[in-house]
């Protein structure tokens, strides 16, 4: 079976493993060059965790930015605000991991939604709707590298 993959803006979402029976979802995300981070954000009962592939990411987690090359693993526990963004040159790429699995599906409905927006307050204003589906407080406006 191959793996379903949506795009949000310039960003490449590839669904790896998504079962609720199982606890969890895992993730592939890409992301050009110079592409502009999430919203920064908090989940409230959600743990996510990065795994950097390839190229170099940038992660905001609770103030701090932390820098990850391959290889590297950042954990978001609930509660904490955080992004993350291509810090790098070239394409990234890093493996996410979102437990337990009802985020998930966030992904397919922003890209529905983004592909509508004709602004980044229309962008925006998609993010804060899905909100209050999903798991997920925007508590600040992305990061342009």
């Amino acid at each position: 079976m191959l793996a379903e993959a949506v795009s949000v803006g310039p960003i490449k979402v590839t669904y790896v493993h998504e079962d609720p029976a199982s606890g969890y979802a895992l993730l592939e995300w890409e992301s050009p060059p110079m592409a502009a981070s999430p919203p920064v954000h908090i989940h409230h009962r959600t743990e996510e965790g990065f795994y950097v592939l390839s190229g170099v990411y940038r992660f905001l987690v609770d103030g701090s930015e932390i820098d990850g090359r391959s290889g590297a693993h950042v954990l978001v526990r609930p509660g904490v605000a955080h992004t993350f963004w291509n810090a790098g040159d070239v394409p990234a790429r890093c493996l996410i991991i979102l437990a337990p699995s009802d985020f998930a599906p966030y992904f397919r409905d922003l890209s529905d939604g983004l592909a509508g927006a004709e602004s980044e307050e229309d962008a925006m204003n998609v993010r804060r709707k899905l909100s209050a589906r999903y798991d997920i407080e925007v508590v600040g406006r992305p990061i342009q590298p």
